[in-house]
């Protein structure tokens, strides 16, 4: 039998379809993209099509390895990753990669939208091919937030500060949640008085129900300040005669809602548990994915990211079966509920759905952790309910009225809601209880067997009338889940990017989480005030808006891709170039001043810097600037303040300096510029008087020994991680030149220095030179609750799959395993450990 190779994204994935497939497939997993553009370079040759640069992903070589081993003795190769354009797009690079290896298989792309056997076979019985549309459009985005981020991030690094970022889609939503909070700051509250009394019906004795004031002489209550307010409930006391004025009874039908899509069901998991979307998303994948049951791994739910509502015909009968079994035939409607899905929705997709709706939340309990089981649930419940009957719902109002004798007619109101049949309430968001304490704004609700007994004329007594002074207030801040609905609302990302975008803006410090809401940090504030001052184009909502539909025509196969990047490019380009210069001088001031500094000799001399740090030359630095200039391109904003200082310290050999700053308008300027100079020249003379008063250099022993020592260490070979390369003998010799030149090591300093003395513990005798760790005694309280959340973990059945960030895979539960054995072997925890294992119990929900 032929050797036949599937690969797919996730080792979970894997086993899920390894059950299902026949022993001659193997299957493989990469571990999302096995390529993508470089980490430390551009990687887009802009100039010959905007052609990628792709290169093989860090950490990925031993996993890779495998597969291109496995690829070379098969015949049929299975690209079987996720039905998206990210799905896609792995497909494709590992075809043009496998290709190479093995150019005699044959490949298949096949996608499906849930991992059962039905979809599984259906798939493989009728593969395709690579969809380059698709893969076009997954590059298009790709190359277009590299050049965003890339070309814009410098622009920030020279305004705001060094090692931050801009991105395409996350700045658009850092602008939505900067002008929220804008909007709030400026909010002024305007006063407003709520009126509310008890009503005591003669024809009840010994009952009453509450009523709010709806209306004085027949218009809205406004009442805006307490002096009104206080006349007002002076004459509702006052008032007598008062009467059952109206009974209305009002029936409506309210229908499910739809089954989930990805921003539904972030929406709903934020409200209902309390979920982040990535946490929403991570939980959805191990569904998706696979849980083990008694069975062995299957997969409970369809492909979570997706914004269809449309189901499939074999599970809406599935359901509509169930709903008969389980509710009876009164909760199944006549026909299947059918939902609209928006127009620029991907039309293969289906909802978010459970794979099997006879594995109801209880049937799986045993199988779920606590966040798997609620988010489960709710799916679950969702989808069910989407099929149910309406359900009826029976509003009665009560409206007291006064005969108008006190000179003003009053109108208090009162309904109560009632559930005449609970239809898909019986499943999803029901109430078990006949009313809806709920209060809204035509009144307030009261006990419907009270309501039931009153009728139009009955009088009424009125008590305890008192006014509740109120005030309006603003919006909301935004939540992860509103801030995703307000981007959908916009046409702004996709389903795949919703929880990416929101924890971005997170993770770069510019919006912080405070009580579930988003709030801009002082560093969000600035960057996106400079954004949308200098870019205004390129961050508008609508752009971006735009950007996604254009994307979208390129997977439909109605856009060349390129095309797309360089229409884009024309206008990046010239809104880059006017976003650099925007706050640059005229070019008679860099005239002015050029020419003042052309006959100027007395530079100063560079001063000496710090170890692999290039010395500033005031004249190398202005013959660039005059090299520039001549060419005819103008000074930037940063040039021109550089240019500034330079004469500001100058300016007592430069007699000319003030006039010509009064002629061409750059006074301030110049003072701004020399106010700055004198705030760094004091903070220079404060570093040295703390020098000075430093006590003098004295030799140290035990460094000595040490530095004496590492002449004779054999070290590690320089390591490589995360960009960067770390190279122990580089260290200790510059530690080692620093000493000797007669410079004290900082505590931090010889910290790492004992860190790197004890890596090395046959080489160095480390019990002479370095003090002993002192150890560390954690109380019984701690010790146990290590322990409980060590033995919770125990129980984990399903962890989330290993990322690769930055070229280094983060697995959790290897981290976990780590602890235990460090744990077990009796080595205590550090603060950081333990802290970190309190997070990841957080992240599994775990207690």
């Amino acid at each position: 039998m032929s050797n036949q190779l599937v690969i797919v994204e996730s080792p979970a994935k894997a086993r899920t379809i390894g059950r299902i497939l026949p022993s001659n497939y193997v299957i493989k997993a990469s571990m999302g993209h096995i390529r993508d553009l470089p980490e430390s370079s551009f990687g887009v040759d802009i100039e010959h099509g905007f052609q990628p640069q792709y290169e093989e992903s860090r950490g990925h070589g031993h996993n890779l390895g495998e597969i291109k081993t496995a690829a070379r003795t098969a015949s049929d190769i299975y690209l079987a990753s996720d039905p998206d354009r990210e799905g896609e797009a792995i497909a494709w690079h590992l075809q043009e990669v496998l290709h190479k290896v093995n150019r005699k298989a044959k490949f298949h792309r096949v996608t499906f939208h849930e991992i059962t056997k039905s979809a599984i076979c259906r798939a493989f019985e009728n593969p395709g091919e690579v969809n380059m549309p698709r893969v076009d459009a997954q590059q298009a985005r790709r190359v277009l937030d590299r050049i965003v981020g890339y070309q814009i991030s410098p622009l920030l690094w020279s305004r705001i500060q060094r090692k931050i970022s801009a991105g395409r889609v996350q700045s658009v939503a850092l602008r939505l949640v900067c002008e929220r909070e804008r909007e709030i700051q400026s909010f002024v509250p305007r006063e407003y008085w709520n009126f509310e009394a008890n009503f005591s019906p003669e024809s009840v004795p010994g009952r009453k129900f509450r009523a709010k004031l709806i209306k004085i002489d027949g218009k809205q209550v406004d009442v805006n300040n307490e002096a009104q307010a206080n006349e007002t409930a002076q004459l509702l006391s006052s008032a007598a005669g008062w009467s059952i004025g109206g009974l209305d009874t009002v029936c409506r039908k309210k229908g499910a809602p739809p089954p989930f899509i990805t921003s539904t069901l972030q929406q709903a998991a934020s409200s209902a548990m309390g979920f982040t979307a990535n946490q929403t998303m991570q939980t959805a994948q191990q569904l998706y994915e696979g849980i083990t049951l008694e069975s062995g791994p299957v997969g409970l739910i369809t492909y979570m990211r997706t914004d269809a509502v449309a189901i499939a015909a074999e599970a809406q009968t599935a359901c509509r079966k169930y709903i008969d079994a389980v509710y009876g035939s009164d909760f199944v409607p006549e026909k299947p509920n059918f939902y609209k899905t928006k127009a620029n929705a991907q039309a293969a997709h289906e909802c978010i759905r459970p794979t099997d709706v006879s594995l109801t939340p209880e049937k799986l309990r045993p199988f779920l952790n606590p966040a798997q089981l609620k988010l489960y649930s709710l799916i679950w419940q969702r989808f069910v309910a989407c099929q149910m009957a309406p359900a009826l719902l029976e509003t009665k109002t009560v409206t007291v009225k006064n005969p108008g004798t006190c000179g003003h007619l009053f109108e208090f109101k009162a309904s109560t809601v009632s559930t005449k049949f609970p239809g898909y309430l019986a499943v999803y968001n029901f109430v078990n209880d006949e009313t809806h304490q709920q209060q809204d704004d035509d009144g307030l609700h009261v006990d419907p067997a009270l309501l039931n007994q009153l009728q139009i004329g009955d009088s009424c007594k009125i008590m305890d009338c008192k006014p509740e002074q109120k005030f309006t207030e603003p919006a909301s801040r935004y939540s992860e889940a509103t801030l995703i609905k307000e981007l959908e609302s916009n046409g702004i990302g996709r389903p795949s990017t919703y929880a990416s975008i929101v924890n971005t803006i997170q993770v770069r410090k510019y919006v912080s989480r405070e009580k579930g809401k988003l709030v801009p940090t002082d560093l969000g504030f600035r960057v996106n005030d400079y954004l949308v001052s200098s870019l205004p184009d390129l961050f508008q909502v609508g752009f971006t808006a735009d950007m996604e539909k254009q994307l979208d025509s390129v997977e439909e196969g109605n856009v060349q891709w390129t095309d797309m990047l360089e229409k884009f490019y024309s206008s990046f380009s010239e809104w880059l170039t006017n976003a650099k210069f925007i706050d640059a001088p005229g070019n008679d001031k860099a005239d002015a001043l050029i020419e003042l500094l052309s006959a100027f000799n007395d530079w100063e001399k560079p001063a000496p810097s710090a170890a692999g740090k290039r010395p500033f030359n005031e004249k190398t630095f202005f013959s660039s600037i005059v090299s520039k200039h001549k060419t005819g391109a103008p000074l930037t904003a940063k040039q021109w303040g550089a240019l500034l200082s330079i004469v500001a310290k100058h300016q007592d050999k430069l007699p000319e300096l003030p006039a010509i700053a009064e002629k061409y308008g750059f006074t301030d300027e110049l003072n701004e510029a020399q106010s700055k100079l004198d705030e760094h020249l004091e903070a220079v003379k404060e570093r040295e008087a703390a020098r000075a008063e430093a006590p003098a250099f004295q030799p140290d022993d035990r460094l000595e020994k040490i530095f004496e020592c590492g002449a004779r260490v054999k070290w590690n070979k320089p390591e490589k991680i995360r960009n960067r390369v770390y190279d122990d003998a580089a260290f200790f010799d510059s530690l080692c030149r620093q000493y000797k030149s007669g410079r004290k090591l900082s505590d931090k300093q010889i910290a790492a220095l004992t860190r790197i003395v004890r890596k090395y513990p046959d080489q160095f005798p480390s019990t002479s030179l370095v003090p002993a760790e002192a150890p560390v005694e954690l109380d019984s309280d701690m010790k146990a609750k290590i322990e409980a959340m060590l033995g919770a973990f125990d129980k984990l059945e399903s962890w989330n799959e290993p990322t690769v960030r930055r070229g280094r895979t983060f697995s959790d539960k290897d981290f976990i395993a780590s602890l235990k054995k460090q744990h077990e072997s009796g080595k205590v925890l550090s603060a950081k450990q333990i802290a970190a294992l309190e997070r990841m119990a957080s992240k599994y929900n775990l207690k």
